[in-house]
């Protein structure tokens, strides 16, 4: 951590729950930047241009779910670390967390102390520990199919749009199972089906961020995520064996 003042966004839509982390974190004993939203869409505006250090984020938010919001944040700040605080610390939300590299979930009503601790931890902050045992969970090396595995995990519905210099691509979810993909590459061309499926989970860099249509798309694809994912890890490696 440098010498500038850590940001932090905490994105949770209910306001006392924001008077409450901000009026803790005020006991934190380095500079900090806080900055605040109440929905993912004002969090995705804020970290197109601003640098975040850590994020503090609820799981269930009025327009999506937190954790899939961390996805797309790890494209943009891999470099960052969170914190989760929810009301639901089951089973399924703590095995998502851990995927995205993320060790803190914070159960509600916060404890204040257990907080503290928490982002001083992650910032690197804590003076018990020194430097080289002192270990930070980043979002570094979130991959598509990281982000995707993750969809299917939590049994999503729903379409994730992926962007980079390479072109765009579409991966759509039916309660967990990935129905159709679609490819415009920056040729032009268009691919769909498992075809753009296996394309876009071999990009390795870029953005990605949900999106929502009024119609079903074609089902192109008829594999079971788990099987789905394997084929297309395996045909990654294929080819990653011939450039070699």
């Amino acid at each position: 951590m440098s010498d500038q003042p850590a940001t932090i966004l905490l994105l949770e839509d209910i306001s006392t729950v924001q008077f409450f982390v901000r009026n803790a974190l005020s006991s934190l004993p380095k500079p900090y930047i806080l900055l605040t939203a109440g929905s993912i869409a004002q969090a995705r505006d804020i970290i197109i241009d601003k640098p975040i250090d850590l994020f503090i984020v609820d799981i269930g938010l009025p327009d999506g779910d937190g954790i899939d919001f961390l996805c797309e944040a790890a494209m943009l700040h891999p470099q960052a670390t969170a914190v989760i605080v929810t009301a639901s610390p089951n089973d399924e939300n703590r095995g998502r967390a851990e995927q995205l590299g993320i060790v803190q979930i914070l159960s509600k009503p916060i404890q204040r102390d257990k907080l503290i601790v928490a982002v001083k931890k992650l910032l690197g902050w804590d003076d018990a520990t020194s430097d080289s045992a002192n270990f930070r969970a980043t979002l570094s090396g979130l991959t598509p199919m990281d982000i995707i595995q993750l969809k299917c995990i939590s049994a999503s519905t729903g379409v994730l749009e992926f962007s980079n210099t390479l072109g765009s691509g579409r991966v759509y979810f039916e309660r967990g199972d990935v129905v159709h993909s679609l490819v415009k590459n920056a040729s032009g061309e268009t691919y769909i089906g498992y075809e753009a499926f296996e394309e876009i989970v071999s990009w390795k860099s870029g953005r990605v961020a949900e999106v929502h249509e009024n119609a079903a798309p074609p089902r192109t694809i008829n594999t079971n995520w788990q099987s789905l994912l394997l084929e297309a890890a395996q045909s990654r490696d294929e080819m990653t064996g011939r450039a070699a």
